[in-house]
């Protein structure tokens, strides 16, 4: 009669299949990094407050309060990032407020220029009159340290079809912690 060592030990192994081989290495997916800015360069989607409250709504309506709660919004944005963090398996999903340049790309030397001072003794009206359009990205990698730790393609995948558009590169507004 086996031993109930025994028993356990041979459950551990049909349980546990063995490894063999080396462990398969991730691949991040593949994109050129950017020249280096004074800006923080973000890779990632934009997505309203807006957005994440509908996608919550949609996909774990039971885990939301009611409606007329008062951190509705933030619960549910924040239920929304832990969803689509779970479902592509990218759980260093982080999010900046990313600068959103008029249709061509460029961004107005004013807008660098608020960052950099340049407007630091000009009166308020000058600022004021600079209005530098703003946009929230989750991002899945930067131009900085966290660009070796990119996800895979896979994952990449999965989020850019859960969002419902493609990842790109974003100027950070401000200069960021790193």
């Amino acid at each position: 009669m086996p031993s109930l060592f025994s028993k356990l030990s041979q459950a551990l192994k049909t349980a546990i299949p063995q490894q063999t081989g080396r462990p398969k290495k991730r691949r991040p997916f593949k994109i050129a990094r950017p020249p280096l800015a004074h800006n923080i360069q973000c890779y990632g989607y934009a997505v309203s407050s807006e957005w994440l409250v509908r996608f919550a709504e949609q996909h774990c309506p039971e885990d939301l309060p009611d409606r007329d709660h008062t951190d509705y919004e933030d619960i549910a944005t924040t239920r929304a990032y832990e969803l689509l963090a779970s479902l592509s398996g990218i759980y260093y999903l982080d999010y900046r407020n990313c600068l959103n340049p008029p249709p061509g790309g460029i961004i107005p030397p004013e807008w660098i220029g608020v960052f950099r001072g340049k407007y630091d003794d000009a009166p308020d009206e000058v600022l004021d009159a600079i209005q530098i359009d703003t946009v929230q990205v989750f991002y899945v990698c930067s131009d900085r340290g966290d660009f070796e730790m990119r996800p895979t393609q896979k994952q990449l995948n999965t989020l850019t079809k859960l969002i419902g558009h493609p990842p790109q590169w974003w100027v950070a507004y401000g200069p960021g912690p790193w």
